[in-house]
């Protein structure tokens, strides 16, 4: 995992061993999802090989960012990621860290706590729906309540994991959003 990124997603295409096996998109992965679904309608033209264009530049990793207070929290989070993904992981102790993060291109991903100092993750959750701003939010928190999880998802986030984080809460998410494979 290294410190930084950028705001690109990769798309995996199948092409000859010689080739690279994906390319490189600046859309979010909500857009991601609209995509695909206009690809299986009107699937793209087949592509003789030998048009195809090696690409140079290795992939860029997805950035992602971890909002929590706590330094532990963030800790156990990160350990919980699968280790073979590869992310950029920058780190927020507050949601408006976490915002700014965002805005810098370093969130496709977020991983927000609910309890944090100067902007809490309701705030930031609002601030990105009030923006139109498009990212897969994952809530990590304690507040396990039913009320705390309906509210987060009527904000935007595409799920809940109750602290503390696991491996076996984090995987089966990525997996259904086509974040990890």
């Amino acid at each position: 995992m290294r410190a930084h990124g950028f705001r690109h997603t990769r798309l995996a295409v199948r092409a000859p061993r010689s080739f690279a096996s994906f390319i490189l998109a600046s859309f979010s992965p909500f857009e991601r999802r609209s995509t695909d679904r206009t690809l299986k309608k009107s699937p793209l033209p087949a592509v003789n090989a030998q048009e195809l264009i090696p690409l140079t530049d290795p992939p860029m990793p997805l950035p992602i960012v971890i909002a929590d207070d706590s330094l532990l929290a963030r800790k156990v989070l990160t350990k919980a990621l699968p280790p073979d993904w590869d992310v950029d992981v920058s780190y927020a102790t507050n949601g408006r860290e976490a915002l700014g993060l965002y805005r810098e291109g370093k969130a496709s991903v977020m991983f927000l706590d609910l309890t944090m100092p100067d902007m809490t993750g309701y705030q930031v959750l609002e601030a990105l729906q009030h923006e139109d701003l498009n990212t897969f939010v994952i809530v990590v928190s304690a507040d396990v309540q039913p009320m705390a999880q309906s509210r987060v998802r009527a904000l935007g986030a595409v799920a809940f994991i109750a602290k503390p984080v696991t491996p076996e809460a984090v995987l089966p998410i990525l997996k259904e959003y086509g974040l990890y494979v």
